[in-house]
């Protein structure tokens, strides 16, 4: 009894998901009512996450004492990023070539299976686009984290400049900040209603498409998913801070992992993420600068699962993948494909453009790629949002190595 009482949100939040997917499965036709229920409540978080994130962040970066603990946090976050990425490559890369059968498919039955798409796109406007935008209101949407997250950071160093002339802006953003976190834990209460829907209308759009043509790549995936989520997080963490600290990772990671399966959306788990990094005691300074980094730029889920995708196209392209110049290519791809990837739920044409463009495959390729990231969204998803607690904890670990080790 005292278990289910500790763990009562997070089983009902477990329970809510289990039924919604059985509910897609079987009933896909109820999408009709799943989907608006999902969508309304998703846009309820996308509307605070934006904001949260601008005040958030320069929050964070205006109340540290330090310019040089700003700067800190920020290259040994960037340096943990590219590690992990790098890990996540490799393990995926190895899987690729040691199950070879796996990777292995049917090209007539995929392409026959494959969306149309008519829009022809410049890589190079993809770039500008995912960097910065035109107008001031374009910043607050969900797809524009990268250019809030620029703009937040110059916000903050300038804000810092003007030191106490800004003392009063400074304690209206530290409101605010508390203000939305406030807001968003009330919001989290009505989850397992919303998470419950929209993981039901996206379970009943992609499950054909894993039963049939995609479900030798799509295990080989969750294989890759399996033993980056349980193993190799488990592993840095441990040395990181030892047993105590793995324990307490799978403590509070349930509903962090709960939240990134129901919704696929990086952002829309930046919330739950921001709460298990107060639950396992790592300081907000660090956590409020790598969660909403790491939503955007940390995607170990996306990096793994390029690298697979690669793999499958190169093999339906008939172009031999075994030397060592293709394979370092493929991970440098994987990385960037990660980087590129968005924080919603779908996103990857900006990938599938890279991918296309680096190894010059045929556009009729861009279909496979998307289609795949549909099928691999939920697991990469997990990857790409859990991964930045661990994070968290390491960078933090890093910083204050003289602090006690505490179970909140």
């Amino acid at each position: 009894m005292k278990y289910i009482a500790n763990y009562k949100s997070s089983l009902l939040l477990l329970l809510c998901i289990g039924i919604g997917g059985l509910v897609g499965i079987i009933f896909p036709e109820s999408s009709v009512i799943t989907y608006p229920v999902g969508s309304i409540y998703l846009n309820f978080l996308y509307v605070l996450v934006t904001p949260l994130i601008f005040f958030s962040v320069i929050t964070a970066i205006i109340s540290t004492k330090t310019v040089e603990k700003a700067k800190h946090i920020l290259f040994l976050s960037m340096v943990t990023f590219l590690l992990f990425s790098l890990a996540a490559s490799l393990i995926a890369l190895l899987l690729g070539i040691s199950l070879p059968s796996m990777v292995a498919s049917d090209s007539n039955a995929i392409i026959n299976t494959l969306p149309q798409i008519n829009e022809k796109v410049d890589f190079t406007e993809k770039i500008i686009r995912m960097l910065s935008v035109k107008n001031l209101p374009e910043l607050f949407q969900s797809e524009n984290m990268i250019p809030l997250l620029l703009f937040s950071a110059l916000a903050a160093a300038s804000i810092r400049k003007l030191g106490n002339k800004a003392k009063l802006l400074k304690e209206l953003f530290s409101v605010i900040t508390d203000l939305l976190y406030t807001m968003i834990s009330t919001l989290m209460k009505f989850a397992p209603i919303g998470f419950g829907c929209y993981f039901s209308y996206s379970i009943g759009q992609t499950g054909a498409a894993i039963l049939k043509n995609y479900a030798k790549i799509f295990l080989l995936f969750l294989l890759f998913s399996i033993l980056f989520y349980f193993i190799f997080y488990s592993i840095v963490i441990y040395f990181s801070g030892g047993v105590a600290k793995v324990k307490l990772f799978w403590r509070f990671n349930t509903i962090p992992s709960l939240t990134a399966v129901a919704t696929a959306s990086s952002s829309a788990c930046i919330p739950a993420n921001l709460t298990a990094c107060d639950q396992l005691g790592i300081d907000r300074d660090v956590s409020s600068t790598i969660i909403p980094l790491g939503a955007n730029i940390h995607k170990d889920g996306a990096t793994g699962a390029s690298v697979l995708k690669i793999l499958l196209i190169l093999e339906l392209c008939n172009i031999d993948y075994m030397n060592f110049s293709t394979l370092v290519l493929v991970i440098l791809t994987a990385i960037l494909s990660g980087i590129v990837m968005g924080t919603v739920p779908g996103g990857g044409v900006s990938a599938a453009i890279l991918m296309i463009s680096i190894f010059n495959l045929p556009n009729e390729m861009m279909s496979i790629i998307i289609l795949l990231s549909t099928v691999f969204d939920i697991p990469a998803t997990l990857l790409n949002s859990v991964g930045n607690i661990p994070s968290a904890m390491i960078v933090d670990r890093m910083i204050f190595r003289k602090r006690n080790s505490t179970v909140l």
